[in-house]
């Protein structure tokens, strides 16, 4: 540097101290007094040195502006850089905080939903288990109550079982009273009426003896009647004991002997003993009677 300055200075000397003007020199007001030439310092060897040294210290100078320049550029660029790049670093942790709050915002919002899902499920779970609870508290008191609704059932079913059981062996003694009482009633009946069967098979006997005796005794006999003879007649009583009709059933074959015992019939005109008769009796057994006429005396 100080080389370069002791030239600089030198060349600055020479520039000031040497004409380099092209223009003709200005013309003395007094005659020179000798005659002189002008000889140029740059076609010298100090003169070309001296320019060489001028260059070299431009050239320098511009080098230096130059690299002066570039280093101010570059210093420039650098700051520029290093501001951009600050406010990309700047911006590269706010876009990082941003990101950061976006996720802890996330973050918070996810813990918030996950705590919210969480008291969600928890209130679900607890609603769940309450109406299991209550599910099995209604399934417990509907179990209890079809119990007792089949135990009252069971119960009712028992004493229905016991009252008609009871029922039944009433109704067993009440039939075995009454079957009894209809066999006692239907022993006396049998025997009460055996008694009147006997009774009225006596009577019957006894009352168609009398009318064929009475028959008998007001008979005509015909000259024609032989032993062995016999007539079946069928006589018609009123229920005061008369004679309503008489007919023959079966002949003797003696025309005149069927006629003389009918005849006899309509003499006897009454059996005052049918009178007395029970009117049942007397439908059974006198409403009409069919008596066998067979006179016992009459000759072979």
């Amino acid at each position: 540097m100080l080389a370069v300055g002791l030239h600089l200075g030198i060349v600055i000397v020479g520039l000031f101290a040497v004409d380099f003007s092209d223009s003709a020199p200005q013309t003395p007001k007094r005659s020179p007094i000798v005659n002189a030439t002008v000889v140029d310092i740059s076609q010298t060897i100090i003169g070309k040195r001296e320019a060489e040294e001028k260059a070299t210290i431009k050239r320098q100078a511009v080098v230096a502006e130059k690299k002066k320049k570039e280093a101010e550029q570059k210093r420039k660029n650098d700051a520029k850089q290093k501001a951009l790049d600050e406010k990309k670093k700047k911006i590269a942790q706010a876009k990082q905080v941003e990101i950061k709050a976006a996720e802890a915002l996330k973050k918070s919002n996810e813990s918030k939903r996950l705590a919210e899902q969480k008291r969600v499920e928890k209130e679900t779970e607890q609603k769940r288990i309450a109406q299991e609870a209550d599910k099995k508290r209604r399934t417990e008191e509907a179990n209890e109550k079809e119990r007792q609704r089949k135990e009252l059932v069971r119960k009712a079913e028992v004493e229905r079982l016991a009252e008609e059981e009871r029922k039944r062996q009433e109704e067993t003694v009440r039939l075995a009273e009454q079957q009894k009482r209809e066999d006692e009633a239907a022993q006396a009946a049998a025997e009460e009426a055996q008694q009147r069967a006997a009774e009225e098979a006596q009577m019957v006997q006894s009352i168609s003896s009398l009318i064929n005796n009475r028959v008998t005794a007001v008979w005509n006999r015909p000259p024609s009647a032989r032993n062995g003879m016999k007539t079946q007649l069928r006589i018609y009583f009123l229920p005061n004991g008369e004679v309503m009709n008489a007919q023959v059933t079966s002949s003797s074959g003696d025309a005149l002997f069927d006629q003389r015992a009918v005849d006899a019939v309509y003499k006897v005109k009454k059996i005052e003993e049918l009178a007395d008769v029970d009117s049942y009796i007397f439908e059974r057994n006198f409403r009409q009677v069919d008596l066998i006429f067979n006179p016992q005396d009459l000759r072979n």
